[in-house]
């Protein structure tokens, strides 16, 4: 029986992905933050925390469309970023695999 001629599976790169990570540093305040790398570049992208906490003691409702200025704010910051539009179910599977 022949094993057949199976080519090699392209790898995320020969078909246009580009590598996500995020990864913990040291900020310019001094403080611990976390940071999106796309392809070995730092996505320059952040959210003011102190402005988030102070919208979110408005209340649960206020708070959850909060969260979806920033959702969608930082999908349209990726799709910016690699030039094309970017779901988050994209970006989620992105954090999971490494790959965008």
């Amino acid at each position: 029986m022949s094993e057949g001629n199976f080519d090699k599976l392209p790898t995320p790169e020969e078909l246009g992905m580009k590598k996500f990570e995020v990864r913990f540093g040291m900020g310019e305040n001094g403080v611990m933050q976390k940071a999106v790398f796309i392809g070995g570049e730092m996505l320059d992208w952040q959210i003011d925390i102190s402005s988030y906490m102070d919208a979110a003691k408005m209340g649960p409702s206020f708070r959850r469309e909060i969260q979806r200025d920033i959702e969608l704010h930082f999908c349209e910051s990726v799709g910016d970023f690699l030039g094309r539009k970017v779901t988050i179910d994209e970006i989620k599977t992105a954090i999971k695999t490494g790959w965008i």
